[in-house]
């Protein structure tokens, strides 16, 4: 899984005396422009376990699909925070930039800087002009998700149980985040003294280095199927993750406490009766992923896995898994591997469709039902 890191170079421009080969004095407050320039390098292995590539077997057509991982951010918004005697933020401008290299505006002084990619259409921002806080969510577009039929195994039919402990799924779906990725850089000095800077090209140069972490988080799912013998044959309604953070705050990096479910396309190839789905989230409610203490720390909650299948037959199902563990047990993402048997929950016989699931529950739309992802 792809990490970018990047090398934040603060490029101090200063007014030179014609015809003078000594370099001029900068007094403290003095206005200058920083150029802010991103050096992108990728580590595909630090967020992910090492051997994610040789488990992954779905044939993924990127092309096609998209990408399985992180896309470098093409815009940038720079966070500006002065900082008074006390090192409180005393006031907040913000410089939105494309590209690596942007000049921004700043005196001479102390800074907190707050950087976060900004080409999402799914990403909403909101700061509401709050020194210490910025939150990033995206749109919830239902209510949450209601189940038509409770799917047993033969066993659980035995013991009265089902694979989910209820129902009903509460959690309101919103929609799945882009990649998101967050620096807060803090007390960073914009020397008066010349000798504090690299001289090169005529130029006073500042080097900041620090890493763009993700705050968006990738799980992929890979569902073996076992004992199928032809009768699964797809997914026409996709599928969904549910108990992930509604958020996050981009100064801590702690998730949301509110929890949501995700949507996504369900994948299935025939020839390896393999099904896949790829999930972005901001993760576990409640918790910084980057810290193991503060995920052990997380409130409890339940992760299912809503698993649409459609049968040879005509009929079609939800299928509720419980991967609480799985998904706890990778903050930052990684690869989910599951293997389930047809024989747990097989086609029903009947009027094609009428087999369980859940309605997908739109508000003011009425109910609707996709053909190729599940809508909400």
């Amino acid at each position: 899984m792809q990490r970018f890191k990047h090398i934040l170079v603060l490029l101090v421009l200063c007014a030179q005396a014609s015809g003078c080969s000594i370099r001029p004095e900068l007094h403290l407050r003095q206005p200058m422009q920083a150029q802010i320039i991103l050096e992108t390098q990728v580590n595909l292995n630090l967020m992910w376990q090492v051997d994610w590539k040789t488990r992954w077997e779905f044939p993924w057509n990127a092309e096609v699909l998209g990408p399985l991982g992180y896309t470098e951010p093409v815009s940038i918004s720079a966070h500006v925070y002065p900082l008074d005697d006390k090192g409180q933020h005393r006031s907040h401008y913000t410089q939105n930039f494309f590209g690596t290299a942007a000049n921004i505006p700043i005196t001479v002084g102390e800074y907190d800087l707050l950087f976060h990619n900004n080409d999402s259409e799914t990403l909403l921002f909101d700061d509401q002009d709050q020194l210490e806080a910025i939150h990033c969510n995206t749109r919830v577009i239902s209510s949450g998700l209601k189940d038509s039929q409770s799917v047993l195994t033969d066993v659980q039919k035995t013991n009265g149980e089902t694979k989910a402990d209820d129902t009903l799924i509460e959690d309101a779906v919103a929609l799945m985040p882009d990649g998101l990725f967050v620096l807060y850089d803090q007390g960073e000095v914009i020397s008066g003294n010349l000798d504090d800077y690299e001289y090169i090209d005529g130029k006073y140069i500042l080097r900041i280095r620090g890493v763009m972490d993700p705050a968006t988080y990738i799980h992929l799912f890979q569902i073996h199927l076992a004992n199928n013998q032809g009768r699964v044959v797809g997914s026409n309604g996709g599928g969904a993750i549910t108990g992930v953070a509604a958020g996050v705050d981009l100064f801590t990096r702690v998730s949301a406490r509110t929890p949501v479910c995700v949507p996504t396309d369900i994948y299935y190839d025939k020839s390896r009766d393999l099904m896949a789905g790829r999930f972005m989230t901001f993760g576990i409610p409640g918790c910084n992923p980057y810290d193991p203490e503060s995920v052990a720390q997380a409130s409890e909650g339940k992760h299912f896995l809503v698993l649409n299948v459609s049968y040879a037959n005509g009929n079609w199902k939800n299928i509720r898994i419980d991967v609480t563990s799985a998904f706890r047990a990778l903050p930052l993402g990684g690869l989910i591997d599951l293997t389930l048997d047809v024989n747990d929950f097989p086609p029903e016989e009947g009027t094609p469709g009428s087999g369980g699931g859940f309605d997908a529950l739109i508000d003011e739309w009425g109910e609707e039902h996709g053909e190729t992802t599940i809508v909400f």
